[in-house]
């Protein structure tokens, strides 16, 4: 250690430093931090009620479901199947509903005279305005009588 710095032990406190310069050293002592006495009453009457609430709400015990019996999981598991099962069956018939309309389109498109005006139209996409069957959400219910130009 060099002799500017050394660490001497004070009854009372943890370390010390001592720091020489010319009008000789100089003490710093660490004091411990003492414990206020009565804190709880002081911090639970500082407290809001909604802090309160809150660590009330973080505290409190989870509740655990009751032990399930045997019929029940076997009820449980067969509404869980019935709902899969139904799911993919709405699934199936809406996916061959589009796969019907895109064939009968097609077909339709394909029994149009080629080189036709008429041809030409039926190929054309209209970009202008949704179609007439899509639902479009509003911030309000239906008008009677409103204009909106």
């Amino acid at each position: 250690l060099s002799p500017s710095r050394l660490l001497v032990p004070v009854a009372g406190a943890t370390q010390v430093r001592c720091f020489s310069d010319p009008d000789g050293p100089k003490q710093r002592v660490v004091k411990a931090k003492k414990k206020k006495k009565g804190t709880g009453q002081q911090t639970e009457s500082a407290r809001s009620r909604e802090l309160d609430l809150v660590l009330a709400a973080l505290d409190a015990p989870s509740s655990k479901e009751p032990p399930i019996d045997d019929a029940e999981k076997a009820r449980r598991y067969q509404i869980g199947r019935n709902y899969v099962i139904g799911s993919f069956e709405r699934h199936n018939e809406i996916d061959h509903d589009l796969t019907c309309k895109i064939h009968i389109k097609q077909h339709a498109l394909n029994m149009l005279p080629k080189g036709t005006k008429l041809r030409e139209e039926a190929l054309k996409t209209d970009t202008k305005s949704p179609p007439l069957w899509r639902n479009l959400p509003v911030w309000t219910p239906p008008i009677p009588g409103f204009d909106p130009s």
